[in-house]
């Protein structure tokens, strides 16, 4: 899709002086008998018809219909599905089967019924701090501990890279 010679023409669109260095620029003006217009002026001066050339164009690659067939296509497989369904599928079974599901529907909504009175009943419910023992300790035994520690500390000498 390009604009053309006739568009050119027919809409009155300016044109610009085709470059020195174009080699083919003699050529260009004796077939077409016009300079360059660049499709930036009809964008400019005429968009409404930029656009119409543009849905022109691609009008022979939509296919309007399409939407609608395939809406027909969907409900006659639909259509197709069920019976083939119908044909297939025990209805006793299939009855027994929706009764269940039904019953656990009704399940669910008593879940639900009971996690949001619970919900409700815990609301603002709080719990007493927890109080955590401390060791008791002997001190006695406790002096001998740390006593303890500190004699193999010297001894090891921890802490100057001798060990």
């Amino acid at each position: 899709m390009a604009l053309t010679v006739e568009q050119v023409t027919e809409l009155g669109l300016p044109s610009s002086p085709l470059k020195e260095t174009e080699r083919r620029a003699d050529r260009w003006r004796q077939a077409y008998g016009v300079e360059q217009t660049e499709i930036d002026a009809l964008a400019t001066l005429q968009p409404d018809v930029l656009r119409e050339i543009v849905e022109d164009a691609f009008e022979p690659y939509y296919d309007d219909t399409l939407e609608e067939r395939v809406d027909e296509a969907r409900e006659d497989w639909l259509q197709r599905a069920q019976a083939a369904i119908d044909a297939q599928v025990d209805a006793e079974i299939l009855v027994a089967l929706r009764e269940q599901a039904t019953r656990f529907a009704e399940l669910g909504a008593a879940i639900n019924d009971i996690n949001e009175q619970l919900r409700l009943a815990a609301d603002g419910f709080r719990l007493p701090a927890i109080e955590v023992p401390h060791p008791e300790i002997d001190e006695e035994v406790e002096r001998q501990w740390v006593a303890a520690t500190r004699a193999l500390i010297a001894r090891k000498q921890y802490g100057n890279g001798h060990g």
